[in-house]
């Protein structure tokens, strides 16, 4: 039997940021990353009769179950202890930062549980990436491929709507150095962008403190060499 609960602002923040995802990555002037599309499911208790967090947890493991799929799909079979314990440590936590979007297939409560079957669209690039990066899978990571560098682009802040997180995506795609600018995650209060660049993650921070978004000033918060972290300022964002 099927329920549905309307009050669940998290989940709803959560759908919201789907269907930007999927206007977001539409036509762009940039390269898109290599993705890849599965099918999980996840399933969990009902808790003291808490059927929404119920159903919170098993979207949760169906989005780390589409994540191990293309995991096991892309490191050896016979994985090492060793990195069985790097991907607990510092891949399955990250697990919604690849996933691109995902809409729920079917769900439904059965036997005092609550399970949900999904389609999701993996960052399978940037996974791979990042498995060679810590040595799970096989092959030096290549954070340059032909002078192309590879890094995270975290804006705090929130944006009025679609529009301004399109505009906002035209302006990185339109800093010079720039190649890619791929939507990560969107939160009300966070977003986050996989860069492709061939200059360091330095310069790109150095060209973004120079640039203004719907009259507000971009302030850097942290730049390191695989993320970059700005925060909004002003009328095209609320400050931290």
């Amino acid at each position: 039997m099927n329920r549905h609960n309307p009050r669940r602002p998290f989940l709803r923040a959560i759908l919201a940021g789907c269907a930007l995802m999927l206007l977001l990555l539409g036509p762009a002037p940039a390269s898109v990353a290599e993705q890849q599309a599965v099918e999980a499911d996840g399933a969990a208790a009902i808790q003291g009769g808490n059927l929404a967090q119920a159903r919170d947890q098993a979207i949760s493991l169906a989005l780390r179950s589409a994540l191990e799929k293309v995991i096991s799909a892309s490191a050896a079979p016979d994985l090492q202890a060793d990195g069985k314990a790097l991907l607990r440590e510092k891949i399955l936590p990250s697990t919604e930062r690849y996933i691109v979007h995902f809409r729920i297939l079917h769900e439904a409560e059965l036997d005092g549980g609550y399970a949900v079957r999904i389609a999701a669209t993996v960052d399978a690039d940037g996974l791979r990436e990042d498995l060679r990066r810590h040595g799970i899978l096989a092959g030096k990571a290549e954070e340059t491929r032909g002078a192309e560098r590879r890094f995270m682009l975290s804006v705090r802040g929130s944006f009025a709507g679609h529009h301004d997180y399109l505009a906002f995506r035209d302006m990185i795609s339109g800093i010079p150095g720039v190649r890619s600018a791929t939507p990560v995650s969107i939160a009300p209060r966070l977003s986050e962008w996989r860069l492709r660049s061939s200059e360091g993650s330095q310069a790109i921070a150095r060209e973004l403190s120079k640039r203004r978004f719907k009259g507000a000033t971009l302030r850097i918060v942290q730049s390191g060499e695989d993320a970059i972290v700005v925060s909004l300022d002003g009328k095209g964002g609320n400050r931290d």
